[in-house]
């Protein structure tokens, strides 16, 4: 349900409308001032307390659903409508505005919609409504949903779907237009050679599967207690960072090969000086950075859990809400908590307060792996993205299509999977 007071930018309103007539998978519905203009699946209009006229100040809303018009109670709206008044002012929020606002909030969850998208700063504060988002919340819910079912639209003049796999090719390119743009035909550049081709293509792969671990831990953890048969949090984490650790072996061995005297492959690796010593002066200008070291060194450490203690698995529970988490102990816990802090995401990656106890086990640090995974994905796709760019022999520059034929690389729905992943929002 989109909040009929929030601002949409033309792009996004041309997104919702299209995915409005033509995905029949999911519902987005429109409010209308009266009643007689209700036509179409999801059109629904308000009618206020005062309009209703009953002693206990309900409300309610008519909606159009299966072809006719259904009616449903807002209980107590009045009385709601002046506690969000009363709340907001409590919170430091705009109290006159969360009344003006309160009732198409309160219209939401009588529609029983699954996500309320507005910008309705006491709605987003979650006193009452665990539907509320942003836009861009909505698009990666929407993106997660359409991904599930590997079919994501795409067009935003005209309705387009894609598979699954499309769209992490799509979004893979995207994260890595360097990379991408060494295999575009073109004469007037130098071409990298067979072997630097093949890594950097399996650079691209590597992407796209720490993608698909990304979703996978996502649905994991809307699902904590594992009801989908997907794998938990704890081995999720494990997969992407094994994935984005061979996004970088990939990188190292890419750029070895175009090396006047390439090392053998045994010490090629951004951990050996002696190799970074080699490469041009922009790539290792980048890898001697601290923030670069610092996400190496972190992706290492969570990768070498495979060969020492593994993670654990957790969940934590607050005000009805169940995050799921991973756990680390010993050495590589010692490691991830002084990496975290040289990141200055301590808060953001780590549990510490009221952390979940498991008798006869002493945790260390305990992982939020949603926000961990997003970063790391993030970061690792930029810095990936620079060494190739950086490199003397990567000299073909990323050219968008301008036509949708050439899906992969074309604007519009390039910015819809973007949007639709959500990465770095």
């Amino acid at each position: 349900m989109i909040d009929p007071l929030i601002s949409l930018d033309e792009a996004t309103t041309r997104y919702v409308d299209i995915l409005r007539s033509d995905d029949p998978n999911i519902t987005v519905l429109r409010r209308f001032d009266d009643a007689k203009d209700l036509r179409s699946e999801g059109d629904y209009t308000v009618i206020e307390p005062r309009e209703l006229k009953t002693e206990n100040g309900w409300g309610g809303v008519t909606e159009m659903r299966d072809g006719r018009a259904w009616n449903r109670a807002i209980p107590h709206a009045e009385n709601n409508i002046q506690s969000a008044y009363n709340w907001a002012a409590h919170y430091g929020l705009d109290p006159e505005e969360a009344r003006a606002r309160d009732l198409d909030a309160q219209a939401a969850i009588s529609l029983d919609a699954d996500l309320y998208v507005t910008d309705n700063a006491f709605a987003l504060h979650g006193m009452r409504m665990r539907s509320a988002c942003t836009v861009a919340d909505a698009f990666a819910v929407l993106g997660l949903h359409q991904r599930l079912r590997s079919r994501i639209l795409v067009g935003t003049t005209h309705a387009r779907f894609i598979s699954t796999w499309m769209a992490e090719h799509v979004q893979a390119i995207g994260m890595l237009p360097s990379v991408s743009a060494q295999f575009a035909d073109d004469d007037d550049a130098p071409r990298p050679s067979d072997e630097a081709l093949a890594l950097l293509r399996a650079m691209l792969v590597r992407v796209k599967r720490a993608l698909a671990s990304r979703d996978r831990l996502l649905v994991s953890s809307l699902h904590p207690d594992g009801i989908l048969g997907f794998e938990g949090p704890d081995e999720l984490v494990e997969r992407t960072v094994v994935s984005l650790q061979g996004l970088f072996d990939a990188a190292a061995r890419a750029l070895n090969s175009e090396l006047r005297e390439p090392f053998p492959l045994t010490r090629v690796s951004f951990a050996q000086k002696d190799f970074r010593a080699a490469l041009p002066d922009p790539v290792r200008a980048l890898l001697e950075q601290r923030e670069n070291r610092t996400l190496r060194e972190l992706i290492s450490t969570l990768r070498n859990t495979i060969h020492n203690e593994p993670f654990g698995r957790a969940a934590f529970e607050k005000s009805g809400e169940v995050e799921a988490l991973a756990t680390l102990e010993g050495e590589p816990a010692t490691r991830f908590r002084a990496l975290a802090k040289q990141s200055g995401q301590t808060h953001r990656w780590t549990l510490f307060e009221d952390a979940p106890s498991i008798p006869g086990r002493e945790l260390e640090v305990v992982l939020r792996p949603v926000p961990l995974v997003d970063d790391l994905v993030v970061l690792s796709g930029q810095l990936a993205n620079a060494l190739i760019a950086a490199a003397p022999w990567a000299t073909r520059a990323f050219q968008p299509s301008t036509s949708p034929d050439n899906w992969s690389t074309y604007p519009p729905y390039a910015d819809a999977v973007r949007r639709g992943y959500g990465l770095g929002r």
